[in-house]
C-alpha cells in the first residue's frame, strides 16, 4: 500500500506543479515536470494495487518497491529544478537551447538520468521476477 500512497502524493504534487507552471523558468519544463509527476503517479497506484499479487519474497518486494517510488520521486524533482534553473542539456528542445550553470548541469545529470535508469531497471527486475514466481 505504500506505492499507492507514495503515488497519490506524487500526483497531488504533480498537480500543484501544473498549477504553478506560469511561475517557473522554464514554463515548459515545467510542463514536462507536472506530465512526468502525474503520469509516475498514476503508474505507482496500479503498482501498488498490483503489489499483493505478485508474489515476490519480502526482500526482493522490499527492495524493488523502494526502487521504483524512489526513483519517481528523484526523475520528478530533477524535472522540477531543471525548471526553476530555467535550463538543462537533458532537454534542449523543452528548455529552448538554454543551459544552466555547471553546477546546475551537474545535479540535473545525475538526477534525471540516474532516477530514470533506476525506474526502467526495477520496473524490468519486477517484471521478470513476478513471471518467474507466477509460473512456480
Amino acid at each position: 500500500m505504500r506505492l499507492a500512497k507514495s503515488g497519490l502524493l506524487l500526483f497531488i504534487a504533480g498537480l500543484v506543479l501544473g498549477a504553478l507552471i506560469p511561475a517557473f523558468a522554464s514554463p515548459r519544463l515545467a510542463l514536462s515536470a507536472h506530465s512526468t509527476a502525474v503520469q509516475t503517479g498514476t503508474a505507482l497506484i496500479v503498482f501498488g494495487l498490483l503489489w499483493p499479487h505478485t508474489g515476490l519474497r519480502p526482500r526482493a518486494s522490499m527492495i524493488l518497491s523502494n526502487a521504483i517510488w524512489m526513483s519517481t520521486y528523484v526523475l520528478v524533482t530533477g524535472l522540477s529544478l531543471a525548471a526553476i534553473f530555467g535550463a538543462t542539456r537533458l532537454e534542449p528542445i523543452a528548455s529552448g537551447g538554454r543551459v544552466g550553470e555547471a553546477w546546475q548541469e551537474t545535479i540535473l545529470a545525475i538526477l534525471v538520468p540516474g532516477g530514470s535508469l533506476v525506474l526502467l531497471v526495477a520496473c524490468v527486475a519486477w517484471l521478470l521476477l513476478w513471471r518467474s514466481r507466477s509460473a512456480d
